[in-house]
Order: C-alpha cells, then sequence, then structure tokens
C-alpha cells in the first residue's frame, strides 16, 4: 500500500502508468458480479430495486477494469480472485467459485478511464504523495483520481494482486462496443459464452 513506500519507491510504482497507457483497440478484461451476467443474457434495463439490486442496463458496462494483454496468466476463478482482489468487504466472490465471468471488450475513447491513485482507509498524506508521484512521473493529469478506499485497495494504481498484481483503471459508465464477449472461467480454464453485436447479446456454442 502507499503508507509503506518510500519516495523513490512511490516514484517508481507510480511510472506504470506513464509507460501502460490506453488505446482505444487496447483489449481490456472487466469482472462480472455473479448476479450480473443473467441480466446481460436477458437484455434488462431496470431501475433496480433499493437495497436489493443495483440499477442495470446491458448495453452498459463500467468499474475496474485491466488489460487483456496483462490477464495471460489468469486461467481459473482463483487466479481472478487474487490477481482484481475480489476478496473486498462484501464481495459476492470466492476463489474456489466453480465459475466466474469476465467482460472482454475494446477500451475505445481513453479519456473515459481513470488510474484510482490513493491510499487504503486512513492517514491522507501518502495518497496525496501518491498523486503528486503520478502527476510528476508524467500521468496523464486528466487520468489521475485520488481515492480512498479500503484494503485491499492500494492506491498505487495496481492491484494487490502480488505475483498476479495488474495495473487497473475505473471505467466511466458507456455503452458496450461491438465485438466485445463474455468468457465463463472455470477451474479448467475458459471458455466464450456470448458475442455482442451492438444491439444484442448473442450466446455462443458451448462446444
Amino acid at each position: 500500500m502507499t503508507g509503506s513506500l518510500s519516495d523513490h519507491e512511490r516514484a517508481l510504482t507510480a511510472r506504470v502508468h506513464a509507460i501502460v497507457t490506453l488505446a482505444p483497440d487496447t483489449w481490456l478484461v472487466k469482472v462480472l458480479a455473479p448476479w450480473s451476467v443473467e441480466r446481460y443474457l436477458r437484455h434488462e434495463v431496470s431501475p433496480g430495486a433499493v437495497g436489493s439490486q443495483p440499477p442495470f442496463d446491458y448495453r452498459l458496462v463500467s468499474g475496474t477494469v485491466g488489460r487483456l494483454q496483462d490477464c495471460g496468466n489468469l486461467r481459473t476463478p482463483r487466479d481472478f480472485h487474487q490477481a482484481f482482489r475480489l476478496d473486498y468487504a462484501g464481495s459476492p466472490f470466492h476463489p474456489d467459485m466453480p465459475v466466474l465471468h469476465t467482460m472482454e471488450f475494446t477500451a475505445g475513447a481513453p479519456d473515459r478511464y481513470v488510474v484510482p491513485f490513493g491510499a487504503p482507509t486512513g492517514p491522507r498524506e501518502p495518497a496525496y504523495a501518491m498523486t503528486a508521484a503520478a502527476l510528476a512521473a508524467g500521468v496523464d493529469p486528466n487520468s489521475v483520481r485520488t481515492e480512498f478506499a479500503p484494503w485491499p485497495f492500494t492506491g498505487t494504481g495496481l492491484t494487490a494482486g502480488g505475483p498476479l498484481a495488474l495495473p487497473e483503471w475505473w471505467k466511466q459508465p458507456g455503452v458496450i462496443p461491438r465485438g466485445a464477449r463474455i468468457v465463463a472461467y472455470t477451474p479448467r480454464g475458459p471458455h466464450p459464452v456470448a458475442l455482442w453485436t451492438a444491439s444484442t447479446w448473442t450466446p455462443l456454442d458451448p462446444r
């Protein structure tokens, strides 16, 4: 986490997002909440219900993402659970779940993404120091967001995944690009579930 980094370590960490940037054709990965998959596939649009079900639109995607090219070693639900640190408070995920779904899609406009710099909940000085280090390293200031959140949020722009850690971004809500796909990961590996054709999710033959 940022509070345990020296100034030198903070500067080196900040350079990741000065080097690793998004282009419109960069493929991204978002882990889907278990309850969302069927809602996408049945083309649901719903205002949700306070306290029980969030709003939903099958045409939109948002939230934490990583680059597909950084996920080459992720083959099972346990891998994704570690890499994206899906053990946050209240998480619906667990490392031994039989299947985990992701959505893979091209980034589109890079200005729809921000990097969550900052620190876990606690003293604010390390968060501001991390943001300053990112700006000093040349990270696009329009992509920098200072955030305070409970661990396992690191505030470094990287997940707390240990050897599977990834650069992370937060995507603002937007229309899903044509060619996106939903992929299921099981302990035996991945298989595609559905393809987005800009207006509908088309289920794919599991064979």
